[in-house]
């Protein structure tokens, strides 16, 4: 049996196989043309090449030699050296290409050229003898050079006019192959349409007979009669398949047709059912609502009155310990005021001791002032007695000078009794600056001291209203501790009290949250049970509903006998 794979294999084998004739025949035809091109490539262009450059070279080595000649000057030789190694490598080059006998006699007689210009031409030049190299050159060399330049020149001709003949050829061969290539292409296209034309027949007719029993099937028609076919492969296989399935699809709607019936009627007695259950079952849920609403509210109201008392209970607790605070800052207030109390006992001690000391103080300053004023009198007394000390020294002075001679000793003394009545007159002066000054400090002094005085009265009177004070503050301390002990200890018979109606309220709330609990449970019971039952008359009636529109599109399908 030739199944769809093997007739598509063997459609596209054959498909390849003309394929593949076509790119070798491409594949043969290419290198026929890449042998041409080649032989094209490696004999008549690299001949052509050198037989330019070699009559080029050797037309340029003969203007050197004759320039050489000529002018004597040796960079003609040096550059026909040059030209004589540059045409050994366009001989290399020639000689890779094809090497006819023309080509190695040209070689040779360029070769035995050359030997007669190193041999006898700059042999002879070089020993002097102009004339004789310019004769060689002349008769010798030069026609061989003309000779070798036209046939250069002639083999480059024909190997130009056989790369021309050579492409020509080339081109038309090319042409030929794609000629030839489209011919072998609209062959094998057409084959290949001949070959799809068949492959496709061959498979697309019985599935149109499949499809277009799928479309009557699809219609609601399920015919008895089978589809006849006496193919093996995967198409025969699925036209049974298909006979298969519009058997049993014809079988399944007979079935159904009855089982819907009967389902249409047993819907209809289970809604009724669950209409009653689900009447029923609301009742009951209606009564268990009521009953879990009131106990819902008891215990919403005990645990409100719970929470109110729990509230009232810390805020009696931080009350507690509120006094408890108070009552111990009341106590370090006591101390504080005892301590406040004897440090201005201290002060008021310590400040009679500094206005002792101040009145002493005064006292002394007082007696300096007044020691200091007869000092100034002193010093008055002492001036008095050096200006009339200085005024008797003036007075000796002008009677020595008098006496002449014999009053020079004298004038001596009177002099210095001058200058001392003067150093004492300024010592006074400085004294008396000085008494000065310290009887304005003394001043100054006297001064601060009676405000300080005044002050330290005032600052001790001040010390002794604040100790009263600091000593009513402690009784009025002391009283508002004793208030806050006795509140304190009532507080805490409050708070127990409290404590005791907490405990019965929870009590309380307790039983009204599980009486609430049991009965939302039984309420939720019915609920689930009513929803239950309206969910299974829904159900009921879907299936009713489902099965008549089963019946109906069942009622579509016309089978046949």
């Amino acid at each position: 049996m030739k199944s769809i794979r093997m007739r598509l294999t063997l459609s596209f084998l054959a498909i390849i196989v003309l394929c593949s004739g076509l790119a070798i025949f491409n594949y043969f035809s290419l290198s026929m043309m890449n042998q041409k091109t080649k032989g094209m490539l490696s004999n008549d262009l690299p001949t052509l090449i050198a037989g330019k450059e070699l009559s080029y070279n050797i037309a340029n080595r003969v203007s050197l030699l004759n320039s050489f000649m000529l002018y004597g000057d040796k960079s003609y030789r040096s550059d026909y050296d040059e030209y004589y190694l540059q045409s050994e490598d366009i001989k290399e080059q020639l000689l890779k290409g094809e090497q006819s006998a023309e080509i190695l006699g040209l070689l040779e007689l360029t070769e035995e050229w050359h030997r007669v210009i190193q041999e006898e031409v700059f042999a002879v030049y070089d020993k002097g003898e102009r004339d004789e190299a310019a004769r060689i050159l002349e008769t010798k060399s030069q026609p061989v050079a003309e000779n070798l330049i036209d046939r250069y020149q002639a083999l480059a001709k024909k190997q130009e006019e056989n790369a021309i003949k050579n492409g020509n050829s080339a081109l038309e061969f090319g042409e030929n192959i794609q000629l030839n290539g489209i011919i072998v292409s609209i062959a094998i296209v057409l084959i290949g349409l001949a070959i799809a034309t068949y492959t496709s027949g061959v498979i697309t007719k019985p599935i149109r007979l499949i499809v277009n029993r799928m479309n009557i099937i699809a219609k609601g028609e399920l015919p008895a009669e089978p589809l006849k076919t006496k193919l093996k492969d995967e198409i025969g296989q699925l036209i049974t398949a298909v006979n298969t399935m519009n058997e049993n699809v014809r079988n399944m709607i007979i079935q159904i047709r009855h089982v819907s019936e009967d389902v249409t009627s047993q819907g209809e007695e289970l809604t009724q059912y669950a209409d009653e259950v689900k009447i029923g079952s609301q009742q009951i849920a209606t009564t268990m609502e009521e009953l879990s609403k009131g106990a819902e509210e008891q215990a919403s109201s005990s645990a409100s009155l719970n929470e109110k008392m729990s509230d009232f209970a810390q805020e009696i607790m931080q009350v507690v310990v509120e006094g408890e605070g108070v009552k111990e800052k009341a106590g370090s207030m006591v101390q504080l005021t005892n301590e406040g109390s004897h440090a201005m006992d201290e002060s008021i001690q310590k400040m009679a001791v500094i206005n002792e000391s101040m009145k002493k103080s005064n006292s002394m300053v007082k007696g300096l002032d007044s020691k200091t004023n007869e000092i100034t009198q002193l010093v008055n007394v002492i001036r008095e007695i050096a200006d009339q000390t200085n005024l008797l020294a003036l007075n000796a002075a002008i009677e020595a000078a008098r006496a002449g001679e014999q009053g020079k000793g004298f004038a001596v003394v009177a002099d210095e009794v001058r200058k001392l009545a003067e150093q004492v007159s300024n010592s006074v002066s400085d004294i008396t600056s000085i008494v000065t000054d310290i009887q304005n400090e003394s001043k100054q002094v006297v001064d601060s001291l009676d405000n300080g005085y005044e002050l330290v009265q005032e600052g001790t009177a001040q010390i002794s209203s604040t100790g009263r004070t600091f000593m009513k503050i402690q009784g009025s301390i002391e009283e508002v501790e004793n208030n806050i002990e006795s509140m304190a200890a009532s507080l805490y018979g409050i708070l127990d009290n409290t404590q005791s109606i907490n405990n019965s309220i929870e009590n309380i709330a307790s039983v009204s949250e599980e009486s609430a609990a049991g009965l939302e449970q039984v309420s939720a019971t019915s609920q689930q049970s009513s929803s239950a039952m309206e969910e299974v008359s829904n159900s009921a009636r879907l299936l009713e509903e489902n099965a008549t529109r089963l019946n109906e599109l069942v009622q579509q399908f016309k089978v046949r006998d």
